[in-house]
């Protein structure tokens, strides 16, 4: 199948995955076992589904390398692999953009792409920490907008919301992902983030079910972030891409996938709480 061209260059790195969705370098068992799940799906099968993944470095996939991988998308390709959910990811990701940087983007983003499924992280980059009422309805308004763009040019495609998972406020030993230690002030910016995500989407029937729910990256343990203590683990991107397969699965028609001990989702403006993540998460045995 030829597939339509990608967004490339600072803007969106495209990353396709149909069918098949094991990352560059990833261990020949891991190969083998897509290609197995592959084989053993129907033919013919599912349409392609197109996923349009937007955000900062996180959904960049931001490593302690300073380079990008394929993020949550690759325990999420391997997933839909599993389910026999053929797929394509659109990546348009942009390293310490805010939420407002999309504003003037995702109407060439789904005018160009086309996608099924949009799924939306952005707000780390939003500092809301002292943010008054004005600055936090006008951050309600930009978020919303989003969507509103969105589903107004396309009235097929579905979107996603995301609570941001939150950082741990410093840095430790090591840390040497761009732009260094997760400054104090975050977590509590991020706290303000997700209560305006949540009002801002509190009027989600309004789409009906083209916005089904959140995915709730809020959940996530500090202990899967990296030593600067914004990004993921490696492990933290797989549970990312668990709780996003997770989220999409009932709208796809498949079960959901387990996750690791230690995660529990809540609402925002709750207090942050505490976590023991499991020693061993068991993801990709």
């Amino acid at each position: 199948m030829k597939l339509r061209p990608m967004l490339l260059g600072a803007l969106a790195v495209a990353l396709v995955a149909v069918g098949q969705s094991v990352p560059t370098g990833a261990p020949v068992a891991a190969q083998a076992a897509a290609q197995a799940a592959a084989a053993a799906c129907p033919v013919p099968g599912r349409p392609t589904l197109k996923i349009l993944t937007v955000g900062d470095s996180i959904t960049a996939g931001a490593t302690m390398a300073g380079s990008s991988s394929a993020g949550y998308r690759a325990e999420l390709g391997r997933l839909l692999d599993q389910s026999c959910v053929p797929h394509q990811f659109v990546v348009a990701a942009v390293g310490g953009v805010t939420c407002n940087y999309w504003s003037s983007q995702m109407a060439s983003l789904v005018t160009t792409h086309r996608p099924d499924l949009i799924l939306l992280n952005c707000g780390t980059n939003n500092n809301l920490s002292n943010a008054t009422a004005a600055q936090m309805a006008a951050f309600e308004g930009t978020y919303r907008a989003l969507f509103d763009t969105a589903l107004d040019l396309d009235p097929d495609v579905i979107m996603y919301p995301s609570w941001v998972q939150y950082s741990s406020g410093h840095g430790t030993t090591g840390c040497t992902t761009p732009p260094g230690p997760s400054p104090a002030w975050l977590p509590a910016s991020e706290a303000k983030v997700n209560d305006a995500i949540y009002r801002s989407m509190l009027v989600i029937d309004e789409y009906g079910d083209r916005v089904p729910t959140w995915i709730d990256y809020q959940s996530i343990p500090e202990g899967y972030l990296d030593q600067c203590g914004v990004h993921p683990t490696p492990g933290g991107y797989d549970v990312m891409g668990r709780l996003a397969f997770n989220t999409i699965a009932p709208r796809l028609g498949v079960g959901p996938a387990p996750l690791p001990c230690g995660l529990v989702g809540r609402r925002p403006g709750f207090s942050v709480g505490q976590w023991v993540p499991c020693a061993t998460m068991n993801l990709n045995p």
